[in-house]
């Protein structure tokens, strides 16, 4: 009951963009450090990859939801987290700065530029901007 839970390493190929970004910059930003958000390069970070609720399948960095898998690569890490059991399902990744803001890249290493996100990927709206809750007029 109180063992810590152990780890298995995913195999994701050669990687992929995680979904989602425009809509889960909050989480991305609050996982790096401020040093790291002011990094001009990739920022490397070891990520999870878990169930969430049955449906779909969230990558968490530093514990927040940082993206979601494409459905392309889904089925595959759907049935390798289930195969880890207890166990958590992890890899490393890297967090680009774009001219759209944050995105997550999946996988080994890259040195080039990071591709565009799979279609189907991205389809929860950006959050609407607040000040103290109050929400404001898009520009």
């Amino acid at each position: 009951m109180f063992t810590r839970r152990g780890q298995v390493t995913a195999d994701v190929g050669d990687g992929f963009v995680a979904g989602e970004a425009a809509a889960l910059q909050v989480g991305l930003a609050a996982a790096l450090s401020g040093t790291e958000r002011g990094a001009s390069g990739p920022v490397r970070v070891d990520l999870t990859l878990a169930t969430e609720g049955g449906t779909r399948v969230v990558v968490v960095c530093r514990n927040h939801t940082v993206g979601f898998v494409p459905p392309s690569q889904e089925e595959s890490v759907r049935a390798q987290v289930a195969a880890a059991g207890r166990a958590r399902l992890t890899t490393s990744g890297q967090v680009f700065r774009g001219a759209d803001g944050l995105r997550l890249w999946v996988g080994p290493p890259r040195t080039d530029e990071l591709p565009d996100s799979e279609p189907g990927a991205d389809t929860l709206a950006p959050p609407q901007r607040r000040i103290f809750g109050i929400v404001l007029p898009n520009d």
